[in-house]
């Protein structure tokens, strides 16, 4: 696919899959705007993007405020005439039992990886619609597929944007808009890395590189798919659950509640 024409605005890009998938996507000729809450983590994106293409820029914007979203889309719709593809990537997580996180983390969470979500799609979608064009692509995870202990709320969110997506699928494929999902398993970045010191933590050889992500995600795009969960194995793991979730959820049981209370009994 050819994206030297394309306009695309990625959410969460100042590290991480968002931070990967804005230097891919410039490097493949498309003028990328990365958005992200902190303009001194986007410096490194930008500065990266501008070898790639001189029209690329960041925008300091926080997901969770539906006015500084609409305020970014204005500016961006503005100075390059359109929104082609929204890459909707910002999220955060937090590892604690749903008994003890506090209800402003669970309220935080849901308004910058749902809520997040929600804000930037209502934006671009009018202008998409006029121009009947346009792919929207949320970024949830195995997470928002298979829940696990002490994750409640991020899989809660995780599982929300995988029913946004469902359901914006067939509203918005009569107006030619594609919408896909991707859902990855561990993936190396800090806040994998900040979940690994709390838990037992995945195999090294089981965890995904930003650029495999990056990777599917641009795939996505070229062959309009609508989701994708990998790596294959967890998406073997997904099928079982979906043909058998009664097994699944006694053998997922006993295979995570025992190991990870063991852990937590030894963190400190």
């Amino acid at each position: 696919m050819d994206f030297k024409d394309k306009v695309v605005l990625i959410t969460g890009a100042s590290s991480g899959i968002g931070q990967r998938l804005a230097i891919d996507l410039a490097a493949r000729g498309a003028t990328v705007v990365g958005c992200g809450r902190s303009l001194e983590r986007l410096q490194e994106t930008a500065n990266e993007l501008k070898r790639y293409s001189s029209s690329s820029t960041v925008h300091v914007c926080d997901v969770s405020s539906p006015q500084q979203v609409k305020e970014t889309v204005e500016k961006v719709v503005s100075q390059f005439g359109k929104i082609d593809i929204l890459i909707n990537n910002a999220g955060f997580g937090l590892y604690q039992s749903f008994a003890d996180i506090p209800l402003d983390a669970i309220e935080s969470m849901v308004r910058t990886n749902f809520l997040g979500a929600v804000y930037c799609a209502k934006e671009v979608l009018p202008s998409m619609i006029a121009r009947r064009s346009g792919h929207i692509i949320n970024i949830s995870s195995v997470a928002g597929k298979i829940g696990t202990p002490y994750m409640a709320a991020y899989c809660s969110t995780k599982f929300a944007l995988i029913g946004l997506s469902e359901s914006l699928y067939h509203e918005l494929r009569p107006h030619g808009i594609h919408v896909s999902v991707i859902c990855p398993g561990p993936v190396r970045t800090k806040m994998h890395l900040l979940f690994d010191r709390m838990t037992l933590g995945a195999p090294e050889f089981l965890i995904l590189k930003t650029e495999d992500v990056s990777r599917v995600v641009i795939r996505m795009i070229e062959k309009e798919r609508f989701q994708a969960i990998i790596p294959s194995w967890l998406a073997a793991v997904c099928f079982f659950k979906a043909l058998a979730p009664n097994l699944f959820r006694v053998v997922s049981y006993h295979l995570l509640r025992s190991p990870l209370l063991q852990k937590i009994r030894r963190t400190p």
